[in-house]
């Protein structure tokens, strides 16, 4: 099904597609993803396009948009991402662990990996926070190359002092 709004968006990385729906913003692609087409008109939110602009530009710290995680997501990956997004800060990580044991679901690093690999609205919900315990982690499902773009996102919440 169609997202009831779509546009594309330029970040420093490249395009995003972000996909809007009657209850929030439902997807947002990663610049190394590939996009479907749509057959529907894009009609950009500008309040969305400019919190993620401004966000991007390194002017924004927290997202206020409203997202919907209503499709496809079992019940333990909908707490493990809103877990996320509501404990882990601007300029924060997390280990997968520690994520797994915030969420109520100690031992559960590996769910926590796989949560990240499919959540469905990067950057309003931050993956690129969670790294493994001995280093970076992985990022953007295996798309081109998603460890440099963790990496830029880290270094700017980081203020350019990002240690990965």
């Amino acid at each position: 099904m169609s997202p009831t709004r779509w546009w594309s968006q330029t970040i420093p990385w490249g395009d995003i597609v972000v996909q809007l729906g009657g209850n929030g913003v439902t997807a947002i692609s990663l610049p190394i993803s590939p996009i479907d087409e749509f057959t529907d008109a894009p009609r950009r939110d500008r309040a969305i396009a400019r919190q993620l602009d401004e966000y991007f530009a390194g002017r924004r710290r927290e997202l206020d948009v409203e997202i919907d995680l209503s499709d496809s997501l079992t019940e333990l990956q909908r707490k493990i991402l809103l877990t996320l997004r509501d404990e882990v800060g601007y300029g924060e990580t997390v280990t997968y662990g520690e994520l797994a044991e915030m969420a109520g679901r100690a031992g559960a690093a590996r769910a926590v990996g796989a949560t990240m690999a499919r959540n469905p609205v990067p950057f309003l919900i931050p993956c690129h926070r969670v790294v493994a315990a001995n280093g970076i982690g992985g990022y953007g499902g295996g798309y081109g190359d998603g460890i440099a773009l963790k990496r830029a996102l880290l270094n700017l919440e980081a203020g350019g002092r990002s240690k990965y």
